[in-house]
């Protein structure tokens, strides 16, 4: 049965009386945590049982992940903090095992102090079921390596389908709920199973997508919200110019970003140094890359997305030209390959997490966007970026996917405005930030969030916290003491 909230949100009430987190005046859960063993000392892990499908709940279950740290002293703790690293693919579970290295790592002394810090492994990732396969190794490879793009042959697309179809054969229905809807419910349930009336949250990255989605559907569970590193979910998508500007600027700070990374191999030390021009060697040497690409699976993205990884902290730069002067004068592509493997993971040179879950994300939201649309999109991206970014263009950037095909999944759609519900949400953005774009930041606030606060803070490296102590104060005053920024707007 679906219901919609006050705040707009859908809500789909899968138990006879269970308690959804929107009633406030609902009877506390009881604890159904199935507390494990935990492979490192300092921490409380456990397992919580989620539905498969919110809208079925004969369809199954799944076991998720989750560890806890305690806070030092019962007497001042607050209460729970869930977490979530970003990604989407991030595990909560190590994130949560950082604190054990103390403050400063990932989290803040007073953080660590005044909560039971909960992370947890989504459904798809780690230690969490279902286990994300797409067909067995190197399969999703070997069908999209029959399509030169466009696709435009009947034989293209029916190898379009059929590598989409294998993460179905793989996962049977979970394939296609993963996404961010049926993640944030998790949070939901594991909040119930902790028995929690509220819950406090701090996520980064894509982890700042999932609070949206968390606070837009169980307002009355969230007691604090900031979010870092946030990237706005709601675009404008209604032509295409949209579309591909969107694209544009989400990326536009890696093009700036790999100029001065460049740029700073300015001596004869360095090894892409040649003689002054960096530039210069980047660009007659890209065709290196397909070592890159080799090494890893045989992803034709793994090149880019090496050179990629190098540009989320300037202090990981030297790691771009060591890497690139090893592959061009050594021809051993190891280290890029290990810098492209963060990205990919062991998709084995087919459809990664991150690319999966975003594109379920944008077939919920976006459903009017057919398979034909996203193709013709495609084409037009990949002009925008030899127009408007000439460095980035050197680079393998456009490769057959499957993410045009997710219309064969069986999804669940989402029929409400995701805005927050009025829950206010602490928004950290970075200028400097090369993933999630300051505008990115700002677009979540001024234009969907329905009680946003933004802060900027500058940091060269991608999120902020723990590293600008102007931020931490004011993430501190709303996760601990509840007290918002004066203005919607704060500079740090």
């Amino acid at each position: 049965m679906t219901t919609t909230t006050a705040g707009g949100a859908v809500d789909v009430v899968y138990d006879a009386g269970a308690d959804d987190g929107t009633d406030e005046g609902a009877a506390m859960p009881e604890d159904h945590v199935l507390w494990t063993d935990c492979e490192v000392d300092g921490l409380e892990c456990g397992v919580v049982t989620v539905p498969l499908d919110y809208r079925d709940p004969a369809a199954g279950v799944l076991d998720l992940a989750i560890a806890v740290h305690r806070a030092p002293d019962p007497d001042r703790r607050i209460g729970y903090l869930v977490v979530n690293p970003g990604g989407p693919g991030g595990s909560g579970v190590e994130m949560v095992t950082w604190a054990l290295d103390g403050p400063g790592v990932v989290f803040t002394a007073p953080v660590l102090e005044r909560f039971d810090i909960v992370g947890f492994d989504p459904r798809g990732v780690g230690r969490s079921e279902p286990s994300f396969v797409c067909g067995e190794p190197g399969a999703q490879r070997a069908l999209l390596s029959q399509v030169e793009l466009p696709f435009d042959t009947a034989d293209e697309f029916a190898a379009g389908e059929a590598a989409a179809l294998l993460c179905a054969e793989s996962m049977g229905a979970a394939a296609g709920l993963l996404h961010s809807e049926y993640v944030a419910r998790d949070i939901d349930e594991i909040r119930r199973a902790l028995g929690a009336e509220q819950v406090s949250y701090f996520g980064a990255s894509y982890g700042a997508t999932l609070g949206v989605w968390y606070a837009t559907l169980f307002p009355a569970s969230v007691r604090a919200m900031v979010v870092d590193g946030a990237d706005n979910p709601v675009d404008d998508t209604s032509t295409v110019e949209a579309r591909v500007a969107n694209v544009i600027d989400e990326i536009r700070q890696f093009e700036v970003l790999l100029g001065e990374a460049l740029d700073a191999c300015d001596r004869p030390e360095c090894p892409i140094y040649n003689d002054g021009d960096p530039r210069g060697y980047f660009k007659e040497n890209v065709g290196a890359l397909y070592a890159v690409a080799e090494a890893t699976g045989g992803n034709p993205l793994a090149g880019a997305l090496s050179i990629i990884t190098t540009l989320y902290s300037q202090q990981s730069w030297p790691y771009l030209w060591i890497g690139y002067a090893l592959l061009v004068e050594d021809g051993d592509p190891s280290l890029l390959a290990e810098l492209a493997l963060f990205q990919l993971g062991d998709s084995s040179g087919g459809t990664t997490f991150v690319e999966h879950v975003n594109c379920l994300d944008s077939w919920m939201l976006d459903p009017q966007l057919d398979r034909h649309v996203r193709l013709s999109d495609e084409r037009a991206m990949e002009e925008a970026v030899h127009r408007e970014l000439p460095l980035l263009a050197h680079l393998e950037l456009a490769a057959p996917g499957t993410c045009p095909f997710y219309d064969l999944l069986d999804r669940s759609s989402f029929g409400g405005t995701l805005d927050g519900s009025d829950v206010p949400i602490v928004v950290i953005g970075n200028p400097r930030d090369p993933a999630t774009p300051f505008s990115e930041s700002q677009e979540l606030v001024e234009e969907t969030l329905s009680n946003g606060y933004l802060v900027r803070a500058e940091h060269h490296a991608h999120v902020v916290y723990p590293s600008n102590e102007c931020a931490n104060e004011i993430i501190h005053r709303a996760l601990i003491d509840l007290v918002l920024p004066e203005e919607r707007t704060t500079i740090c």
